[in-house]
């Protein structure tokens, strides 16, 4: 069996071909996601009925032996992952030329998509801030790193009065210096929004270029803006190498002087000047926070985007 894939505006054909399809035991359902790599679909476990999310990557990553060394290596770390706040990868493979994940379904909408409709407070951010350095934190000291870090891959899901919050696609992940010859070919590796500057010139990067992700996450999540976009995403990307952090006290003159100390040391240029781990950003942000009278922790300090 051989499936072709063709492209129209807008959508994938590959989307009537796979639906209803039996991968591995798994039943693929409707279209749920997607981003420049794949798509995800809704999928039952024909035994248990359990739901899950299948991740199917486009076919000509199969064909790129590189990147299929690369998948292989990297599924494997990614499934070992089991932490509350990490989406765990059940099972991987190929199936008919495509690669594959199955995953937790998180029934629950992106940071991304939140920032659209709601603001957030210092103290709001927390609820965001916590478990997310926590996921990264168990990443990091296992060697694996994310290197796609963004407001995208951080889904929320509802449970009752409370959210429960997730870290997903580690499909960036490896092991710091583990052949790092194997960088996927033809593949971006992050996003500019999010770059680190190392990153965006092409240098080797470590767990710092995370923690500087997760700076320019924070930074959106107290400002309501991102530190730096412009027209282009090579310009974007080049901002972070070449300008300064536009600083949160001019932007907003209210706006609290620790948690605009912490902001500039996440977003530090060099990596030995950032936060060297997820842990100390989580505890400065919660001591920040602690320090703010109880009007300030819940005011938001949202500014008109760039």
């Amino acid at each position: 069996m051989h499936m072709t894939v063709t492209r129209g505006k807008g959508s994938y054909s590959v989307d009537s071909q796979l639906i209803g399809q039996n991968i591995n035991g798994f039943i693929i359902g409707p279209n749920i996601g997607g981003g420049g790599m794949g798509r995800i679909y809704h999928g039952v476990h024909t035994q248990s009925q359990h739901s899950v999310a299948i991740k199917i990557l486009l076919p000509e990553y199969a064909e790129d032996e590189n990147f299929r060394t690369r998948f292989w290596r990297e599924a494997e770390l990614m499934s070992s992952l089991r932490h509350p706040h990490i989406v765990t990868v059940y099972t991987y493979g190929e199936w008919y030329g495509y690669l594959f994940f199955v995953m937790q379904l998180v029934k629950g909408p992106s940071l991304e998509r939140i920032l659209y409709r709601r603001t957030f407070s210092p103290r709001t951010a927390w609820q965001i801030v916590r478990p997310i350095t926590e996921a990264l934190h168990y990443g990091h000291t296992r060697g694996v790193l994310h290197r796609d870090m963004k407001t995208g891959n951080i889904l929320v899901e509802p449970r009752g009065q409370h959210n429960h919050v997730y870290l997903t696609d580690f499909g960036l992940g490896k092991r710091p210096g583990f052949d790092t010859t194997l960088t996927a070919v033809g593949v971006s590796v992050g996003t500019p929004e999010y770059m680190a500057p190392e990153v965006a010139m092409g240098s080797p990067a470590d767990h710092r270029a995370d923690l500087y992700s997760l700076g320019v996450i924070l930074y959106e999540l107290l400002l309501g803006r991102l530190p730096f976009l412009h027209k282009s995403p090579h310009l974007t990307a080049l901002a972070h190498v070449d300008e300064y952090v536009p600083r949160p006290r001019a932007l907003h003159p209210e706006f609290p002087r620790k948690l605009e100390a912490l902001l500039l040391k996440a977003l530090e240029k060099d990596p030995d000047g950032r936060y060297q781990s997820a842990e100390d950003m989580c505890r400065d942000y919660y001591d920040a926070v602690k320090a703010l009278d109880a009007d300030a922790q819940r005011t938001c300090f949202w500014v008109t985007p760039a």
